[in-house]
């Protein structure tokens, strides 16, 4: 059963205290901006003019008010995630601020979040339906590792898609959907709570970032919501085993396939360490291609930072809509995400294909 009312309270204030913080954090700027203002200098800048990038402390914010407001299993579970995810917080925001902490160190940070988050709650990745893998999955210590890696992993491919007006914070909140939509499914009360509530936070920083991008979530809120999305995507199927890891796996499929194809580009391609930043990514050559074609139609150059992300959606809102018709087996998670993958791949070539022309120039 579903707690509606507790929700319903819950996310709203979450998502009013999101909205006003991020609201004051952008009319308040000439006071924190040489701490907190981002330049819009660098390989994967496509903003005009200086902007907070400190979105995550109003979510931080935002998380706590809700979470005041919740009750019983659903509120035990939003602390253990909210305090679990503090070394992803602090670690992002230390970055925000002072732009001296490494890759690494980051990343470091993520993965111990998803390790406390796994000794607290007690749920870890036992399965991922592959022979001979689960074998070691089921050694607990080889099992917290993996849940920890993969937690971090996603948190930075939630990064690693930040990079528009809306982007991120706007597929956050369909992923958060998907799996609200997945927990209704299986009638996993609990588990719909957690994800609308966190969807109307990061919801109230949403209308703050886009269009215009008056703020941004910065490595903090990043990597707080992405690590956020991951622990759900961890406690899913093993709260409904009759879900297959890969249904989870599905609803990350965007930014999972993002990430992936972007080490395997550097590696091959530019001969790049993964963790060197470009401007190769799909969003990126959206942005110079269709989005810039679509702000010169209607005449306003200035959306097209924000219209890259509008096209960008297309891909979480096929995992949104697949899920509603998907089993919940691995055969048919496994066709679904081949699906966002294939159109993924599909889309990077023929823009790049048509850009390389002499037409296309």
């Amino acid at each position: 059963m579903i707690p509606i009312q507790e929700v319903y309270l819950a996310g709203l204030s979450g998502f009013i205290v999101t909205f006003a913080l991020s609201v004051v954090l952008v009319l308040t700027k000439q006071y924190h901006g040489r701490f907190s203002l981002d330049s819009s200098d660098g390989v994967q800048k496509f903003h005009k003019m200086p902007t907070p990038r400190v979105g995550g402390v109003a979510i931080a914010i935002g998380y706590f008010a809700a979470w005041r407001l919740m009750d019983g299993d659903a509120k035990q579970l939003f602390g253990i995630i909210g305090l679990a995810g503090l070394p992803a917080l602090a670690f992002g925001l230390t970055e925000d601020i002072t732009k001296k902490v490494s890759v690494r160190i980051r990343l470091i940070a993520t993965i111990a979040s998803g390790m406390i988050f796994a000794l607290l709650s007690g749920y870890t990745i036992t399965s991922v339906e592959i022979w001979g893998l689960d074998y070691l999955l089921a050694v607990p210590v080889i099992s917290l590792a993996f849940t920890a890696f993969a937690v971090g992993g996603v948190a930075n491919a939630i990064n690693l898609i930040d990079g528009f007006h809306g982007l991120a914070s706007g597929t956050l909140v369909l992923i958060l959907l998907a799996f609200a939509l997945v927990g209704w499914r299986v009638d996993d009360g609990v588990f719909v709570a957690l994800a609308l509530t966190m969807a109307a936070v990061v919801f109230g920083f949403f209308l703050v970032n886009f269009p215009l991008g008056k703020l941004f979530l910065g490595d903090a809120g990043a990597y707080f919501a992405g690590y956020f999305v991951a622990v759900m995507a961890v406690m899913l199927p093993a709260r409904n085993p009759e879900v297959s890891p890969w249904v989870s796996l599905l609803i990350l499929g965007y930014p999972v396939t993002e990430t992936v194809v972007s080490i395997i580009r550097r590696a091959v391609s530019h001969d790049a360490h993964p963790g060197e930043p470009d401007s190769a990514h799909l969003h990126h050559v959206v942005y110079r291609s269709w989005a810039k074609s679509a702000a010169n139609i209607f005449q306003a150059p200035a959306l097209q930072n924000s219209i890259t992300s509008v096209f960008m959606w297309v891909l979480p809102l096929i995992t949104l809509i697949t899920v509603k018709y998907c089993g919940f087996q691995a055969s048919s998670a496994l066709l679904y995400l081949s699906i966002v993958v294939v159109f993924y791949l599909i889309t990077y070539r023929a823009i790049v294909t048509r850009n390389s022309s002499p037409s296309g120039k």
